[in-house]
């Protein structure tokens, strides 16, 4: 069945008109050219880059030795009060610590010892017990007692052009002192310096006269020469780090 628009279009004699195919032919190109329209895709935004925040570094911990001779400042103040020269060694064995500081405010001959001992070894280990004694005194000293060995030592702290210095180590060549200290010895000459008297000593005066008590054992002859080659007169206003010794 045709529609009523195919009933009106042929219909005996019935022509378009030019202005109806004109109108019709508009509407399809425009049509069609609306159907075609290339799709035209929107660049997105650029986002801006995010620069990472950079954290602020902190310090590096203090070194181990950063206080002057492995000291604090509450045990060098300790021995200042006496009103006696500071003499350190600027030098120490690796893993050595303070242990602990005496000080004798005598009336005649003030004084102080320092301790240091092996800490950085393992418990159970021969080395366990390794410590050496700093010690300072205005004056009272007595001769060093003969050993079986000694070394004849120049430190850069020595003054005194010429003057006999030395380490002795070894048993005692006394008899009597050997009964009594069987015991290797190892101890410096009393070394002369502004103010008083410096020495370095070892396992065998330590423990004998040391109180409390603490017991020890011997550095080696090499290590107890690095140290007192190390010896300096520490200036109130210098302030450093007690540096190990390789």
């Amino acid at each position: 069945m045709r529609s009523r628009l195919d009933n009106w279009t042929h219909r005996p004699g019935w022509r378009m008109r030019p202005v109806a195919w004109a109108w019709a032919g508009l509407c399809l190109l425009s049509v069609t050219a609306c159907d075609n329209s290339p799709t035209v895709s929107k660049t997105p935004e650029a986002v801006p880059e995010t620069v990472p925040e950079t954290a602020t570094p902190m310090p590096p911990p203090p070194p181990d030795g950063a206080f002057l001779a492995l000291l604090p400042p509450e045990q060098t103040n300790q021995i200042r009060a006496l009103g006696l020269p500071l003499v350190l060694p600027t030098a120490i064995p690796e893993g050595f610590e303070v242990a602990q500081v005496q000080t004798q405010p005598d009336e005649r001959f003030a004084g102080y010892q320092i301790l240091y001992r092996d800490q950085g070894v393992p418990a159970g280990s021969p080395a366990e017990h390794r410590c050496f004694l700093v010690e300072f005194t205005e004056g009272g000293i007595g001769g060093t007692p003969t050993t079986e060995n000694r070394l004849t030592l120049k430190p850069p702290i020595l003054a005194e052009d010429g003057a006999e210095y030395g380490l002795n180590y070894g048993p005692y060549t006394d008899a009597a002192l050997r009964e009594q200290f069987p015991e290797p010895s190892l101890v410096s000459d009393w070394l002369p310096v502004a103010g008083g008297f410096v020495r370095l000593a070892g396992a065998a005066l330590i423990n004998t006269t040391l109180t409390p008590p603490v017991a020890c054992t011997d550095i080696t002859v090499e290590a107890a020469v690095s140290i007192i080659d190390s010896l300096a007169v520490i200036a109130d206003e210098i302030q450093g780090d007690g540096v190990p010794a390789e």
